[in-house]
């Protein structure tokens, strides 16, 4: 059988092993410099396939095919700028190396020259290629919703006789090049190696698989009637909380947990969730409701915040489950906690107010805020922490970000999702 494919006369074109291998595989690990192409994405998506997509942000990139498949789950992007050549597709057993991109041209129509991997002699080189991947995805940077609506204005607004237009895109979105022994200049600062930690996370892990959760039980009818109000993120956080306060008890559960394909995924997820719907106690507070009015009451708009208390602001954070599990490193427990908390904060109302509404209707990227709060004194709050922020502002703006806690962590990784348990 061949192995070589050109889209030549012959009709050899590449897209036929391409296809035939993301049939017989279930996870995708693609990386092109040029990507117009997002059907297969999309079709092996929907089919349940797990795909990592690294592509180069230039002017033969599509934004509308990004657009496809972007925030779309199973399907995780990353980019880089320049020094990015490399076409490389890897599949469970075997991968497609040469010259054809991601495009139209590169899988039908160009005359290209593509190698496939895929003999048993070419195990050693797999394993090389597999490698050479991952350096590049370590590279790439996520594509987050900010850095695709700026890519996608650049990239129309771009003047087509410009001698640089790779330049002029790499000037939007800041720089991001693979690493190259004769660039000296690619030492990563710690905070942009927390920022896309924390981009990976939130963009790579926690949405996508609370998506995947939610979508599922949308589509079953997984529904329960008290919940009817808080919407259907709200009412995956406590499905999720339900899976870990009766399943997931002790850490050894989540942590031993086999990470699992989508299929496998579906049907635990199915039977839980068919357990939840059925389950006399259901693990939500009869008050949760109001929990939730009082969050988005007290930190829904800027205009709230600034206009809130003491007493209301503290109200609003012990709605936040995130917040309350702080009672264990407080001496004197739940009661304790608020006199705690403005302790540790010099009781200073106003930076507290600042830093919440930073973080939740600031300017720009929402990871960067996310970090600064975290990370950067002049915002930083104690005992207000990683799911804290998470947590809240995933109740605010479920449509960013999933209203994801530690328990909401554990429980997907206990589901069998690639996710930071804790």
């Amino acid at each position: 059988m061949s192995r070589i494919f050109s889209n030549g006369p012959n009709k050899d074109y590449v897209i036929n092993p391409f296809s035939h291998m993301i049939s017989d595989s279930s996870q995708l690990h693609l990386a092109a410099p040029y990507f117009t192409q997002a059907e297969p994405i999309l079709e092996a998506a929907k089919s349940g396939k797990s795909v990592q997509l690294l592509i180069g942000l230039n002017e033969a990139t599509s934004p509308q095919a990004l657009r496809k498949i972007h925030e779309v789950s199973g399907v995780a992007i990353r980019y880089l700028t320049s020094r990015f050549h490399a076409k490389i597709y890897i599949f469970d057993k075997a991968a497609l190396l040469g010259s054809a991109n991601l495009t139209d041209g590169g899988l039908r129509a160009n005359r290209e020259a593509v190698i496939t991997l895929d003999r048993e002699e070419d195990a050693e080189a797999l394993e090389e290629v597999r490698a050479l991947f991952v350096e590049l995805w370590d590279a790439g940077q996520v594509l987050t919703r900010e850095k695709l609506d700026t890519f996608e204005k650049t990239f129309n607004g771009l003047r087509r006789k410009t001698p640089d237009a790779e330049k002029e895109i790499e000037t939007a979105l800041g720089q991001a090049q693979p690493h190259n022994i004769n660039v000296a200049s690619h030492e990563k600062s710690s905070e942009r190696v927390f920022l896309e930690t924390l981009r990976q996370e939130v963009y790579e892990q926690y949405r996508p698989a609370f998506s995947e959760v939610t979508g599922i039980l949308e589509e079953h009818g997984f529904r329960r009637p008290d919940l009817a109000d808080v919407g259907i993120e709200n009412e995956t956080n406590r499905f999720l909380n339900y899976v870990r306060l009766t399943h997931v008890i002790g850490d050894e559960a989540w942590q031993t947990a086999p990470l699992r394909v989508i299929d496998d995924r579906r049907r635990e997820i199915k039977h839980y969730a068919q357990e939840w719907v059925d389950a006399a106690d259901n693990k939500v507070p009869e008050d949760y409701a109001a929990w939730l009015r009082t969050v988005k009451r007290t930190f829904g708009t800027r205009e709230a915040i600034e206009a809130a208390n003491k007493n209301g602001i503290m109200e609003g954070l012990m709605s936040l489950h995130a917040f309350t599990e702080q009672l264990r490193f407080v001496k004197g427990g739940l009661k304790n906690l608020p006199a705690e908390f403005w302790k540790v904060n010099n009781d200073d109302l106003d930076r507290l107010k600042s830093t919440l509404a930073y973080l939740l209707h600031g300017e720009g990227d929402f990871i960067q805020r996310f970090h600064d709060v975290l990370y950067d004194p002049s915002k930083k709050l104690k005992r207000f922490g990683y799911f804290c922020a998470l947590e809240l502002y995933g109740t605010i703006k479920p449509d960013e970000c999933p209203p994801m806690n530690g328990r909401m962590a554990k429980a997907l990784r206990f589901l069998g999702f690639d996710v930071k348990g804790a």
